[in-house]
């Protein structure tokens, strides 16, 4: 099993819905702080940006997996309660 098909499987929900609703809430409003500073650095800023970039894409990441996360939540009690 290669490590993207072992990240895709599906888990058992381990984590409340409300805790994961706060994280996506958390890490929404953590990727527009960061996207704000971005657009207030100066070109000549390099560093900072490289930073706050590998910041922003690491947010991202983990965000889409929150939201994945959710997801299968949403559709497990869906297909249980049908």
């Amino acid at each position: 099993m290669t490590l993207v098909e072992k990240r895709n499987r599906y888990r058992t929900p381990d984590i409340e819905p409300d805790l994961l609703d706060q994280g996506i809430a958390q890490l929404s409003l953590e990727c527009q702080i960061i996207t704000d500073w971005l657009s207030s650095l100066d070109s000549g800023e390099s560093d900072p940006r490289r930073a706050y970039d590998d910041m922003l894409r690491s947010r991202h990441e983990m965000l889409l997996s929150l939201e994945q996360q959710r997801d299968r939540i949403r559709q497990s009690s869906i297909s249980h309660d049908s």
